[in-house]
This record gives structure tokens, C-alpha cells and sequence, in this order.
């Protein structure tokens, strides 16, 4: 009985010696390497724009990694402020396995609302965390912060008449030459919306006067207006004054017979010379 017990105590002692130099030789190998951040590509974003664009032009970014890497990355554009109600176009854009860069249009539409000059931020993200671990950890994305201006045509007077009450106004353009004689020229000023907007007159129509007209639907309404006319060299002129429906002291056309034949009294003269528009009020 003795002789098992020393066997066992000697098979206990050389159970433990084996597992104290495992142990031993465990720790004596070298730690895996930890993978640097400086081994991750560092990101920038560059642009040949200055920060101002006209509405209707496309500006675009480059996004740039120092090194390429085997998976792609991709970055979301998230507007985190605008001063405006502009249709523009700004989508994701990812740079692909093995590439270094891609561009990032930001494309903004024209309209014809003369609403002066306005802003758009626009806040660069990587949303996957997975593929934010992909690049430097120190990367972070300016504002993209853009100035925008109105659209400028380079042939059209474009007119913006508006006003305050909740009444639905409509402007009509006559032309007065010797071409057209008293003919109507433009109906874009007879919509529901506010400001009312047309552009129908324009640089190489025939020389000689044009009128825009404000149809009245409301007899005996008095109501302010405000006309903002853009012309071809970017100039803004804005004119403003009070309509008086009750006595109608203006010179008046006639509105279209399919609308009832109403009145359409002379507010602005418009003349057309080939090279510029000058604009009186009446």
C-alpha cells in the first residue's frame, strides 16, 4: 500500500513539474505585435472651388487616402445646415479596394427665384463603424460650407413679383413695339404660386417697349408688392409699391379671352434694346 502512495506522489510531482514549464516557456515567446494606427490610411478632402458657387453649377471634392487598403470605405455626406429650399444633388460615394481616392460632386439647380445669396453646410461621415476602424484614427472632416448664388441667365429678364396677403395675385407681359404691336408676351406670372415668376422678355426680342401688367381677380383690393428683377449681368433691382385696387389709376390691356377677358393694368415698363433692360415703374 505504501509503494502506490510514493507512485502516485511522484506521478503528482512530475504532473506539476510539466505544467510549470509550459507555463515557463509560455512566457518566454514574444507577445503578438499590435497593429499601429500609423499602418491605417490618413484621409483628406481637397476642392479647386473657392466655397462660393451659382446655383446650376456642380462643384466637386476629392477625397484622398495616402495609402490604398484591400477593403472600401465609404462616405456619407450629411447637410447639417441651409439657409435655402435648393434642389441640389449630393449622394454617398465610396473609395474602392486597392484605390486612393474618389470624387464627391455636389450639384446645385437653378431656379429662377431671386432669393440672393444663401448657405449649405455639409457634414462628412463614415457610418460603419467597422469601416471608420479602416482609416486613421485621428480623421476628421472639415464642414463643407458653400456659398450660393442666383442663378444668372445671360439673355432673360427674370422677374419675381410677390406680396403679403394670403390672396392669390397674377402678373401678365405685354409687348408695345413695332414689331408686336399690344400683344400678349408672357404668362409665367399667372400661376398660384408666390412669388409669381417670368422670364419672357428677353435680350434679342425686337427692340421697343414691354409692360408687365398685374391682373387683378380681386376688385377693390389694395395689397403692397415687391417686383426683385435679376438681369443678365447678375444686378438685382428691386422695386416695391402699393397697388390700389379701388380707384385703378393705371393703363390697362386685356387679359386673355379663354380667361374671361379680364384687366391687366401697366405696373412696370421694360425696354428691350438689343443690349441691356431698363426698368421704370409706372
Amino acid at each position: 500500500m505504501k509503494k502506490y502512495i510514493i507512485y502516485n506522489l511522484l506521478g503528482l510531482f512530475l504532473l506539476l513539474f510539466t505544467f510549470t514549464a509550459c507555463e515557463f516557456e509560455t512566457a518566454e515567446q514574444d507577445p503578438s505585435d499590435i497593429i499601429s494606427p500609423n499602418n491605417k490610411p490618413t484621409v483628406t478632402v481637397t476642392s479647386n472651388a473657392s466655397g462660393t458657387i451659382n446655383e446650376g453649377e456642380t462643384v466637386i471634392y476629392t477625397i484622398t487616402f495616402d495609402k490604398p487598403i484591400e477593403r472600401s470605405v465609404t462616405f456619407t455626406p450629411i447637410i447639417s445646415g441651409s439657409s435655402d429650399d435648393h434642389d441640389y444633388l449630393i449622394e454617398a460615394v465610396s473609395v474602392a479596394p486597392y484605390t486612393t481616392s474618389v470624387q464627391l460632386p455636389i450639384e446645385v439647380f437653378e431656379d429662377y427665384e431671386i432669393e440672393g445669396q444663401e448657405t449649405l453646410s455639409v457634414q462628412l461621415e463614415i457610418s460603419s463603424i467597422a469601416e471608420k476602424n479602416l482609416v486613421h484614427p485621428d480623421t476628421a472632416f472639415a464642414p463643407i460650407d458653400l456659398t450660393i448664388n442666383d442663378y444668372v441667365d445671360d439673355n432673360k429678364l427674370v422677374i419675381n413679383f410677390s406680396w403679403a396677403e394670403d390672396i392669390d395675385f397674377d402678373i401678365l407681359v405685354f409687348s408695345d413695339t413695332a414689331a408686336y404691336p399690344a400683344t400678349l408676351w408672357g404668362t409665367g406670372g399667372a400661376t398660384g404660386a408666390n412669388p409669381e415668376i417670368d422670364t419672357s422678355i428677353w435680350l434679342d426680342d425686337p427692340a421697343g417697349d414691354y409692360y408687365v401688367c398685374i391682373l387683378d381677380w380681386w376688385e377693390g383690393i389694395n395689397f403692397d408688392y415687391t417686383f426683385d428683377l435679376a438681369f443678365p449681368d447678375g444686378s438685382v433691382q428691386t422695386i416695391t409699391g402699393t397697388f390700389d385696387g379701388t380707384n385703378y389709376p393705371y393703363t390697362s390691356f386685356t387679359g386673355p379671352s379663354s380667361w374671361g377677358s379680364p384687366s391687366a393694368y401697366k405696373v412696370l415698363k421694360v425696354v428691350v434694346n438689343g443690349t441691356n433692360f431698363v426698368v421704370t415703374k409706372l
